[in-house]
């Protein structure tokens, strides 16, 4: 059996992000000494994070594509606040643009347009509960469920499209362990590919959609900056780097670095697998055919993998 990806959950920022997500962060701003005893608990919770030498090895060659990446990246577009760059990607525009229809339809339009087998995963769209975070794939006793608020936005299109991308890689992720370094880190490639994808797909249909998608693309980018971020800063507080020479305030805001330990390898080691290959993870869906398709079982949706992309995969195989 696979050895499982192990997350230290920091439990104060687990129950304020898992309510509220705008909540959280009016608490954390408004109260500096909740986020003094965040960070106190973050601080003990990377102390006690358990890391093997294979994962140790793992994190060690991402190190390197990370830095990388950020070397390479243009400013990010990111939001200003007190006239400092925080870590939320500057996306007025996109929230401010209304659907025709709900997501959920405009979405339905989009996986036609890609042959994709997305219509079992539309079917189970739902509002997050409590108004967690803006959208996320949830196991349940018989599949899964796509939970994401329709607010009939392009933001919330953009979202949904996103956890369509987890839904068909986890309703049919093909053969081998189910959970795990490398399960964890194709879904989140596919899912960055087919939101990157798809919603590009969409505001190509409109009229006179340079300037969005140009934006958009500006978006994907600064997502895959905020990845590697992220990852380098917990990397450096793991003790195996030094921290990113950006500093960024307001760190708390990537709900995900402030509800536990270890996920952001999987975010920089997706971007890093999907970098300028989005296209080859949505044509593998599509041929894929989805959950239930040719004998009962579909080929897995990985891409024909480059030599960089199959050194990442055999590092993690390894990693077992």
């Amino acid at each position: 059996m696979p050895e499982l990806l192990e997350l230290t959950r920091i439990q104060g920022g687990w129950d304020l992000f898992m309510t509220s997500y705008v909540e959280a962060a009016r608490t954390l701003r408004r109260n500096p000494e909740r986020l003094a005893e965040l960070w106190a608990e973050r601080r003990r919770a990377v102390a006690a994070h358990p890391l093997s030498d294979e994962v140790r090895g793992l994190y060690r060659a991402q190190i390197g594509r990370s830095r990388a990446a950020l070397a390479e990246s243009a400013s990010p577009l990111l939001q200003r606040y007190a006239d400092n760059a925080v870590p939320l990607i500057e996306h007025a525009w996109l929230r401010n643009s209304p659907l025709h229809s709900s997501a959920v339809e405009a979405a339905r339009a989009v996986v036609r347009e890609l042959s994709l087998p997305g219509e079992a995963a539309l079917a189970t769209v739902t509002s997050p509960p409590g108004g967690g975070p803006a959208g996320r794939t949830a196991k349940t006793a018989n599949g899964f469920r796509i939970l994401a608020t329709d607010d009939g936005t392009t933001s919330g299109l953009a979202v949904l499209l996103h956890e369509v991308g987890h839904f068909l890689y986890e309703a049919d992720p093909g053969p081998g362990p189910t959970e795990g370094l490398a399960h964890y880190v194709e879904s989140e490639a596919t899912a960055l590919a087919l939101g990157r994808v798809g919603f590009d797909s969409y505001l190509a249909a409109l009229p006179e959609a340079g300037e969005r998608r140009r934006l958009w693309a500006a978006y994907c980018d600064t997502e895959a900056w905020l990845n590697h971020f992220y990852f380098l800063t917990e990397a450096a507080e793991l003790g195996l780097c030094e921290p990113p020479s950006s500093e960024l305030d307001m760190l708390y805001l990537r709900d995900t670095y402030s509800i536990s330990v270890g996920y952001q390898f999987v975010y920089a080691a997706a971007s890093s697998l999907v970098a300028g290959h989005s296209e080859q993870f949505v044509a593998r869906l599509a041929a894929a055919g989805g959950p239930g398709a040719a004998d009962g079982h579909s080929p897995p949706p990985h891409p024909a993998l480059n030599p960089e992309h199959r050194r990442m995969r055999e590092e993690m195989a390894s990693a077992w």
